[in-house]
């Protein structure tokens, strides 16, 4: 019978979802351009009341293709995934891979979900080099781990185990480990953000609202905010303060960025210790593009290896950014395949 691959890229603003042709997705060897969707769609998240419902107009807007093919589905979902069920983070849905088999009509087992980190560590296996910005080339082992560092709305982190002919995600809660300063400058960082945190992790300043914490931690003995009037909405100050310093030369903003960077690029050099990715660190999410004139530094990559006697070692470890905005989606419809194609382990 002829199969479809069905993916979706499920977060709290927006769900992708795309149908595959399983024969675009066997992986090349990492070259060329990443295979794309022959349907894609994208929907507003909070439009729909669960998952369900939003798949099942997808399916009806493109039940001519489908025919009576059967479907092999995956979906990264921004949230923990523990039975193949998950609670979603950031919004009011539960998603229950066997009731979605349910509802369809779908053969028991075809339906699977997936933390979102693990679906755009699948991802990697396919995007290629058009679909990364390499930051250094470096000496990269063929056979060596790699990992991912993600800041976005959180900071999402994932192992990424070489197992020669595909990298295999392993999803971590790493970013909520704690976080530690290495200057005096960020010592005062930590006693700042003491008095609001009872603990402080890496994701309190490696996301979205981590970068208004080191804004606030930079103005705060300012008699007034340089950037913002009182009445600027919170959530829309990351982007406000990210764009003030990409596009414009406003101090402060550029500051925060600069030690943004810096932190960010501790945690990297963390990350690839910790797993020894000889293979290579890759950075996602959606933060590293927006401040890519940060990350494209000398001061950025030194900072990555300034661990002591592994120096050196970590000179050698490649660093590319992930530039394919739809890395989840694509990672979501691989992992399908590798069922479908029996190279999945478990």
């Amino acid at each position: 019978m002829e199969h479809w691959i069905l993916a979706g890229d499920v977060g709290g603003t927006k769900t992708a979802v795309g149908l595959y042709r399983p024969v675009d997705l066997k992986r090349d060897g990492g070259i060329g351009d990443p295979p794309v969707p022959a349907v894609y769609k994208r929907y507003r998240s909070l439009d729909h009341k669960g998952l369900i419902p939003l798949v099942s107009m997808f399916l009806s807007e493109n039940r001519s293709l489908l025919g009576n093919s059967d479907v092999v589905a995956t979906f990264g979902v921004a949230g923990p995934v523990l039975g193949n069920r998950s609670e979603t983070t950031n919004l009011p849905w539960v998603i229950d891979a066997g009731e979605m088999e349910a509802a369809f009509g779908w053969r028991k087992g075809s339906a699977r979900l997936v933390n979102d980190l693990v679906a755009m560590g699948w991802g990697i296996n396919l995007v290629g080099r058009s679909g990364m910005l390499p930051l250094r080339e470096g000496q990269r082992d063929p056979s060596g781990n790699s990992v991912l560092v993600a800041p976005g709305t959180g900071l999402g982190e994932a192992l990424l185990l070489n197992e020669g002919t595909m990298l295999r995600p392993v999803p971590s809660e790493g970013g909520h480990s704690d976080w530690a300063p290495v200057t005096r400058v960020q010592l005062q960082l930590l006693e700042y953000l003491w008095t609001f945190f009872p603990h402080v992790s890496s994701e309190r300043l490696l996301s979205g609202p981590g970068i208004l914490h080191l804004y606030r931690f930079l103005t705060r003995d300012l008699p007034r905010d340089p950037l913002f009037p009182p009445d600027v909405p919170e959530e829309s100050l990351p982007e406000r303060i990210t764009r003030a310093a990409t596009e414009g030369n406003e101090p402060y903003a550029r500051e925060t960025l600069t030690l943004f960077a810096e932190i960010l690029a501790q945690e990297v050099g963390n990350m690839a210790l910790k797993a020894l990715a000889t293979g290579g660190v890759y950075l996602g999410g959606g933060i590293p593009g927006k401040i890519r004139t940060f990350l494209e530094t000398d001061s950025f990559l030194k900072r990555i290896s300034e661990k002591g006697r592994y120096e050196d070692l970590l000179e050698r470890i490649p660093v590319n950014v992930l530039t394919y905005e739809e890395t989840p989606l694509l990672g979501a419809a691989f992992e399908a395949w590798t069922r479908l194609s029996g190279t999945d382990a478990g």
